[in-house]
């Protein structure tokens, strides 16, 4: 690759200054002329049929616009997944506690709040069902959608479970002969790990406000991911003409997977009611129920070994807990099966991934989606493996680990795997090897992980850019701020085309007047790659209308003529050169305006068995955009005494193809490993019959920066030596795969420190000091 002016370079962020004087908005921020809020009243039972709902007493509370229920609302389901199972309101029956069965609209917050508490609902209690594992058989006590056939899906139906009421989907990757291979194996090893529901924690809470327009359309504010996605839903529910709605996305206060989730509809219902502008913004005590959090997980996983290492055989049962809708369920259930085919060499697979319903709040994919807590389980059971086998775990792992050119467990032909680099050099960092001494009651452990994720190619993506008279750049995307530095990502990939510095560069986002479509949004770790790639080729397209404009000009014909720091020259006599704003004021001057697409090239898996047409593989097709790959080392401290766990030095290695601002990969990174250290040792969404117990930031516990280690103890290592070859400078999405492997790193490290296996997450002080007490009774 030719040296690079500006990508590669850790440039300031183009909102570092406004972000840090508090001047950018965000959702919660908006207040338009005659907006009114929006309070909605949830169940307070897991599972009930609704009898009657009196609104009488709320609607007579002064300032109350309206009252709604599901008889106002459109019939139609909806739901962000594969599955269209979920109203607006709930519809007769509630699946949750918290489920909306009515929302209010009130000139004042506190209004609306009052009016919430004045709603009558008269219900019959329903048995209910919590327990994964148990709603997912084939003859549950409780069927949570006896409609379920009637529903609108795009699953295969293969892929649906008819035997399993309350499993909506099922997904299957099946390699060789499991049993043959068991046969052939001289050491089995066979373990059940458990990964709970989580939440987002997003700083800012979700909101949306939404206002009438007078055509008969909306304008949606949100601060939600994937402005394209919420325009095609509330068409679709709403049965409104795209083109009479326009989102608006803010900055974002962090999302992680948490505000991909639709939740614009009930303030879109009232705004259409009242012909005002309504603003909802959720309490922490909503948004951790119907914000969605995690999936909860059940691993029940089986390897079988040779002697000397090899892995011959491997089958995953998993079990993903949904919820009471199927949302993002089904697709976390299909796409974490990628963390169990695109990093070791297994001949023999069996893999079952069972989405499931219970009476418990809707899911949504968090930061992983679905990855994390696949590799808690692999890599636990590596390292479980390699002491039964008396070989170094980092061994074991290089051993099995697939190499560029062989096919995946899916047949997919591996490309861009930078995973034993990232292996060598994260040991190496840590010196993983070296056993540090015990000191009073703590001892210290190591322990290693490796990972991978996935992006899936969704949609297509598009970007468009204006080059104007005074030669600057003006870039339109949809993609999603959320935190991650896409516009300045974004504006040095645009001024490496050019050969123009990063501030020539201006930036208008996620606004669908003015935005190409952008697929899913900022989710699976796809903006860079997919907006990289559209943002080159709308370069393309500008610079190829520049060189034609000035091909007269310079009496030279376009093909050897090149454009560098808006100035279009000859090839072979630079010199021989004109201005691109001297383009402007010729006969033929307009507007210059490059746009163009991207959609990776994939194609589907069998759904009967998860493997790719094989000739079509050999060709180079894909089922996933690209895979990035990670290595995460860790030392802890654990206290004998306390069972207290310590996360003293992380040290994480990412596979990312090319880092275009380092700086902003950096920063990445340690967020991951943050959020990895809360997942593995603090956080818990705590559920006592389908309702959460910690639903606020003072019972739920996410690490604080007293319990990260150190700043100099936090590492990361950027591998670049597998550039995707579709890649925007063979870059590769990584902001996910900086969580993956965090949790099993740290099991690893406490077992590594004191003996004993947690394979229940999280690793709590009262987990550890059970576990030692059964290893060393008193």
């Amino acid at each position: 690759m030719k040296d690079l002016a500006v990508v590669g370079k850790s440039v300031l962020r183009v909102d570092a200054r406004t972000k840090v004087l508090g001047k950018n908005e965000y959702c919660t921020d908006i207040k338009l002329p005659g907006m009114v809020h929006a309070k909605v009243l949830g169940s307070p039972y897991p599972h009930a049929r609704i009898l009657s709902i009196d609104t009488s007493d709320a609607e007579k509370v002064p300032g109350v616009c309206c009252v709604l229920t599901d008889e106002h609302a459109p019939k139609r389901l909806t739901g962000t997944g594969t599955v269209r199972d979920m109203p607006i309101l709930a519809r007769g029956v509630v699946r949750y506690v918290g489920e909306p069965v009515a929302a209010v609209a009130a000139t004042t917050l506190d209004a609306a709040e009052e009016a919430v508490e004045l709603i009558r609902v008269g219900y019959e209690e329903l048995p209910a069902i919590f327990d994964v594992e148990q709603a997912a058989g084939t003859d549950p006590r409780i069927i949570i959608h006896p409609d379920f056939s009637a529903y609108r899906k795009t699953t295969p139906p293969e892929r649906l479970c008819s035997d399993r009421p309350n499993v909506f989907t099922h997904i299957k990757v099946y390699k060789g002969n499991v049993d043959r291979g068991f046969k052939e194996s001289d050491l089995i090893v066979e373990n059940r790990f458990v990964a709970p529901s989580v939440q987002h924690c997003a700083l800012e809470l979700h909101a949306a406000v939404v206002r009438p327009e007078p055509d008969g359309g909306v304008t949606v504010f949100t601060g939600k991911q994937g402005i394209s996605r919420v325009k095609e839903d509330i068409a679709a529910v709403f049965g409104m003409e795209a083109d009479k709605i326009r989102v608006k996305q803010q900055y974002v206060g962090g999302a992680f997977g948490g505000k991909a989730t639709i939740y614009e509809h009930i303030p879109t219902l009232l705004a259409l009611k009242t012909g005002r502008p309504v603003k909802w913004v959720m309490t922490r005590e909503e948004a951790f129920v119907l914000g969605g959090p995690r999936q909860g997980m059940l691993l029940i996983i089986k390897d079988g070994f040779k002697q000397d290492g090899t892995l011959v055989a491997r089958k995953m049962e998993v079990f993903v807990d949904g919820g009471a809708y199927a949302e993002a369920s089904a697709g976390v259930t299909q796409n974490c099966s990628a963390a169990a085919i695109c990093m070791y060499r297994i001949p023999h697979l069996k893999w079952d991934g069972y989405a499931v319903y219970t009476n418990t709040p809707k899911r949504r994919g968090m930061r992983g989606y679905g990855v994390n807590e696949v590799t808690f389980a692999i890599e636990s059971n590596m390292d479980i493996a390699a002491e039964k086998l008396g070989i170094d775990p980092v061994e074991l792992r290089r051993k099995n680990l697939l190499r560029e050119g062989e096919p995946m467990l899916n047949g997919e032909i591996i490309h861009s795997i930078g995973v034993a680099e990232c292996l060598d050099r994260v040991c190496e960092s840590i010196d993983l090897n070296e056993k540090s001494a015990p000191l009073g009651q703590w001892r210290k452990g190591k322990g290693l992980a490796l990972g991978n994720k996935y992006s899936s190619p969704g949609s297509h993506y598009g970007a468009k850019i204006q080059v104007t008279e005074n030669e600057r750049i003006t870039l339109y995307h949809g993609a999603d701020a959320i935190g991650q530095g896409v516009n300045t990502v974004m504006a040095q990939v645009a001024a490496e085309e050019f050969g123009i510095l990063p501030d020539k560069v201006d930036i208008i986002f996620s606004d669908t007047a003015t935005a190409p479509y952008f697929g899913h949004g900022s989710t699976s770790s796809r903006t860079t790659f997919n907006l990289g790639n559209a943002l080159r080729r709308a370069c393309d397209d500008a610079k190829k209308q520049i060189i034609e404009r000035a091909a007269s000009r310079l009496e030279a014909p376009p093909e050897i003529l090149a454009v560098r720091n808006m100035e279009v020259y000859v090839k072979s006599h630079p010199n021989r050169k004109i201005k691109v704003r001297d383009l402007f004021s010729c006969q033929e001057s307009g507007e210059i305006v490059g746009a163009a697409d991207y959609r990776a090239d994939c194609i589907p898996d069998d759904p009967n068995t998860g493997q790719l047409d094989p000739s079509l593989a050999r060709e180079g097709k894909r089922f996933m955009a690209f895979y990035a790959y990670a290595a995460k080392a860790v030392e802890v401290g654990v206290n004998i005494e306390t069972g207290e766990v310590k996360v003293l030095r992380c040290h994480s290695a990412i596979d990312l193809g090319k880092a275009i601002n380092p700086k902003i990969c950096e920063q990445q990174s340690e967020g991951g490993m943050a959020m990895g250290i809360g997942s593995a040792l603090y956080e818990e969404t705590l559920m006592e019959n389908g309702r959460v117990l910690n639903p606020n930031l003072m019972d739920y516990r996410i690490p604080l920066a007293a319990q990260m280690p150190a700043n100099d103890e936090m590492k990361s290592i950027f591998v670049e030596s597998a550039p995707h070859k579709d890649g925007p400078f063979g870059a590769k999405g990584f902001a996910e795969g900086v969580v993956t492997g965090m949790e099993p790193a740290i099991a690893n490290a406490v077992y590594n420190a004191v003996g004993v296996r947690i394979k229940a997450l999280p690793i709590t002080p009262e987990k550890v000091i059970m576990a030692l007490r059964e290893k060393q009774p008193f």
